[in-house]
């Protein structure tokens, strides 16, 4: 029975240490847990460092400002890739700039700026020998066939006069070079196919007169394939069936402006087909009022001539008469 009354004895005791615990419950709100803080001092004072430690945690509160600093300099990290991103916007805008070249073939319209002149209904006064011959009768109908209106002169009757109006002048290699001699045609501003050698003498456009014909020659040597006048051809080109030693190929000694289209073969000095453009000068300073062609035929050379030669003197006079 006094077991029974012991445990019933201490339990009040137990009940009491309850009654304490509330008490440290309201202190839990305000300075009772400083209390216990100091309970550990009681205990031992190595304890009280500890109480430090919680001190030196608030230094690390003072980390959060650092990394707070940190944040800054990211924020200036972008500034400067803004930079390298405005650098490669710039260098494109300039490469569009290097394309300005594009421009530059707007100049290559110039040729074709001036639609080609069509021989259809254009003068053409044809200089030859009296009681036209039979190589000039074939001639101006080839020229008639090509569109021209053709009105044949005799070689004496050329004069300065007598060529106004026209819209070329051909002089065949039958005229007589004497007419020509006095150099009246230098005053001439209308485009003129020669195929007569001294004609062309005579206006210093070729150095050389007489002997100039290659006779035993049935080809020329097309040297600038690509202009219009060769039509294609290039190379050795056949433009008389046959040779012979009364015949062959004609040709002059032009200055360095002309544009030479082809030579006798073998000898790039001696130019079968040449032409000087308007405005350009002879050796000798002449300075051309229109547009000068030659073509190397000799006389007797209409039965003779090749399909090709025929089609070369088509495309010269053709050319001439574009007066470039």
């Amino acid at each position: 029975m006094k077991p029974a009354a012991e445990s019933s004895a201490s339990t009040p005791a137990a009940d009491a240490g309850k009654t304490e615990a509330p008490s440290s419950d309201a202190g839990t709100t305000a300075q009772p847990e400083a209390k216990p803080a100091e309970t550990p001092k009681a205990e031992g004072q190595p304890e009280a460092k500890p109480a430090e430690a919680p001190k030196a945690e608030s230094k690390p509160a003072e980390t959060p400002k650092a990394e707070s600093q940190p944040a800054a300099k990211p924020a200036e990290t972008p500034k400067a890739e803004s930079k390298p991103a405005a650098q490669p916007a710039a260098k494109p805008a300039e490469t569009p700039k290097a394309e300005a070249p594009a421009a530059k073939p707007a100049p290559a319209p110039a040729p074709a700026q001036a639609p080609e002149i069509s021989a259809k209904g254009k003068k053409v006064l044809f200089v030859g020998r009296e009681r036209n011959p039979a190589e000039d009768v074939a001639v101006a109908q080839r020229l008639k066939n090509l569109g021209f209106v053709v009105t044949n002169i005799e070689d004496r009757d050329v004069t300065i006069d007598e060529v106004k109006g026209y819209d070329l002048i051909y002089i065949s290699q039958t005229t007589n070079s004497k007419y020509l001699k006095d150099g009246f045609m230098k005053e001439v501003a209308i485009p003129t196919v020669y195929v007569k050698n001294h004609g062309m003498y005579y206006l210093g456009l070729s150095s050389v007169e007489e002997n100039t014909t290659v006779m035993n020659s049935k080809s020329i040597e097309i040297v600038d394939s690509k202009h219009k006048v060769a039509g294609g051809l290039s190379g050795k080109v056949d433009v008389f069936k046959e040779a012979g030693d009364k015949f062959g190929v004609s040709y002059g000694v032009p200055g360095k402006e002309a544009k030479i289209i082809a030579t006798v073969p073998g000898d790039k000095k001696k130019a079968a087909l040449y032409y000087y453009d308007k405005g350009t000068k002879a050796d000798n300073g002449y300075t051309t009022k229109a547009r000068v062609s030659f073509f190397y035929w000799s006389n007797g050379m209409h039965e003779n001539s090749t399909d090709a030669s025929w089609k070369l003197l088509d495309n010269l006079v053709l050319w001439t008469l574009q007066n470039g």
